[in-house]
């Protein structure tokens, strides 16, 4: 089970990258060369750093696993964790570095060892569909907290 964002959300950071090389192509034919040559170029900068980004943001589920692939095309972050030994899954809160309450998903081993997960939007915005499939798997799954 794979889980991408909807195509006109993925076009997002596209748009904003053409909008503002638009504007500084305007700036550049009706006022100034150097203040639309500069705007250009940041919108140029803004559609490769970030145009591809959300195409790429992915969350894949299957017998093995569940894996993350989010952030920047060229320095993208993975974060998951492996269904075997698994003994269960908690959904908790946590505190961001704005101090912001988010989601956070434990999984812990047999052997004692857990991993944290501070999930991110599309794994969040699919969770229900994940957690069922995490229970049709016949792991034990919880939450902690006010979820």
């Amino acid at each position: 089970m794979n889980f991408e964002f909807p195509i006109l959300i993925s076009l997002i950071p596209a748009a904003i990258g053409f909008a503002i090389l638009l504007v500084g192509l305007l700036i550049l034919l009706k006022v100034n060369s150097l203040a639309g040559g500069f705007v250009s170029a940041v919108g140029i900068i803004f559609l490769v750093v970030f145009g591809p980004m959300l195409f790429l943001d992915k969350v894949q589920i299957n017998p093995e696993g569940i894996l993350q692939s989010t952030g920047i095309w060229f320095s993208q972050t993975q974060k998951g964790f492996k269904f075997s030994d698994l003994d269960r899954v908690l959904i908790t809160e946590g505190r961001d570095m704005k101090n912001r309450t988010i989601e956070i998903w434990v999984a812990e081993y047999k052997s004692g060892e857990s991993v944290t997960i501070d999930p991110g939007d599309l794994w969040v915005l699919n969770r229900l569909e994940i957690i069922e499939y995490i229970k049709k798997e016949g792991l034990e799954i919880g939450r902690l907290g006010n979820l």
